[in-house]
């Protein structure tokens, strides 16, 4: 049900699930406090969802596009992974299989099953047609690419 719902709809419901679970916090604050008490339970919970719902903002999507995750220079395929800033450059003609997912990239070098995963954000087709866009056929031949 969660993944029906577009963008902006996730990040209001986590943001109305943050502001209730703020509320929470203030309600404990007004109790007495006992042996099962908990200070900041709620505003924890709701600094959480906050934090989490920034992922689906409009910047932070901008920001992660697929067309600015992965490139192209040459021979080599540059993987930006901005969430924990991380570079990689990986020679195409090493590559034997990329495995795509929604949210996730996986390249494995010179067919022994070694290689790189990367969490990048957007859904599957959306990497897979990018992926295509930026290899020659020639590599899309001999590179194995698979959906999960």
């Amino acid at each position: 049900m969660f993944s029906n719902l577009t963008n902006k709809q996730k990040q209001r419901g986590l943001l109305i699930l943050a502001g209730l679970f703020f509320i929470f916090g203030l309600y404990q604050l007004q109790q007495p406090v006992g042996a099962n008490h908990v200070l900041s339970n709620g505003f924890v919970v709701a600094i959480a969802f906050w934090a989490f719902s920034r992922r689906y903002s409009q910047q932070f999507l901008e920001k992660n596009m697929v067309t600015a995750a992965i490139t192209r220079e040459g021979n080599e395929l540059i993987i930006k992974q901005s969430m924990v800033n991380k570079l990689s450059r990986l020679d195409i003609p090493r590559i034997s299989k990329i495995t795509i997912g929604d949210n996730y990239l996986s390249c494995i070098l010179d067919g022994n099953g070694q290689g790189f995963d990367f969490q990048l954000v957007g859904k599957a087709c959306e990497l897979k047609t990018h992926m295509c866009s930026i290899l020659a056929a020639n590599e899309q031949q001999t590179i194995q690419i698979t959906l999960v």
